[in-house]
């Protein structure tokens, strides 16, 4: 079930959260939410079979990352950071066309709000001068690819090398995805190694969902947090190591990769977001007795 379009623009200016990182200023960027029964959209997972996730006894321990519904909101959008002279978008969400229907379920993913959210936050797209995407699958790229891709006009695209040599120049069968992105490359500084792409964001790889999929690390001054893409889809990844993900390219490096962040993350007081936790909010992992805990302020 996703939220109506209408239900995005009851956000107002209040709603629209910042967060300071040193002297980097952090908004989320509404694009679309879906509100889904998490069994359902667990059990779309491939290669897991024996994970958690897929039972709805598995959610009890973990009811504090559900609505008052049972359900799992998922948001879809990016996150907009100020860094000097530089707007830069770290993810283009779905864009103005659904993606799907795909997939057993028929999944469909909607989006459509990326501008009017950019719009309470007074940008406009001739603004943002870069656009950084965390990997390419279509919920991230979906408006730097709309109209053939000259709608950032005035932005360079970055993303990592790994993942547009994947997608891109050696895509086997093109598809339509593949094809909405080559306009693109025109406008393309793809990255190939860790560390800083522009001033105070650096980036992280952190491949198994996709190839080249990156964690974007935003530092400034002695202050550190983490944009993890979709290296874990809800935070309910990083308490239990042993949990289903979602639609990965690996699922083997794909563990890896969370397991290793989750200790990374797990008492260090760093904060972190993921692309579609609910409210796109940030929180940090505490170690716990019995299990991790996940903590929102």
């Amino acid at each position: 079930m996703f939220a109506a379009m209408g239900d995005l623009r009851s956000i107002t200016v209040d709603d629209q959260w910042t967060m300071t990182i040193g002297d980097l200023d952090v908004w989320p960027v509404f694009d679309g939410l879906a509100r889904e029964d998490p069994t359902a959209l667990y059990r779309v997972s491939h290669g897991e079979a024996t994970a958690k996730g897929f039972a709805a006894d598995d959610w009890l321990p973990h009811r504090d990352l559900l609505n008052a519904s049972g359900q799992i909101e998922h948001a879809y959008g990016g996150f907009l950071v100020r860094s000097g002279e530089r707007l830069v978008l770290i993810d283009a969400g779905v864009g103005p066309n659904q993606i799907g229907p795909y997939g057993p379920a028929k999944r469909v993913i909607r989006g459509g709000a990326l501008l009017y959210s950019l719009a309470l936050i007074g940008v406009t797209l001739s603004d943002i001068t870069d656009v950084i995407l965390t990997h390419l699958h279509p919920d991230h790229y979906g408006w730097a690819t709309a109209e053939a891709g000259t709608l950032f006009a005035n932005a360079t695209i970055r993303c990592h090398a790994l993942d547009w040599d994947h997608f891109v120049t050696n895509a086997r069968t093109p598809s339509a995805f593949t094809t909405s992105l080559v306009p693109l490359g025109a406008r393309l500084e793809p990255f190939d190694r860790d560390g800083a792409i522009v001033p105070g964001i650096d980036a992280q790889l952190a491949p198994g969902h996709t190839p080249g999929s990156t964690v974007i690390v935003l530092n400034s001054g002695a202050q550190r947090a983490l944009l993890l893409g979709d290296v874990v889809h809800c935070p309910v990844e990083l308490v239990d190591v042993e949990w289903a993900s979602l639609g990965d390219f690996d699922p083997a490096v794909a563990r890896r990769t969370r397991e290793q962040l989750a200790r990374e993350l797990e008492g260090s007081n760093t904060p972190a977001a993921g692309a579609h936790f609910a409210g796109m909010r940030f929180g940090r992992l505490l170690a716990g007795t019995e299990r991790r805990r996940w903590v929102v302020p």
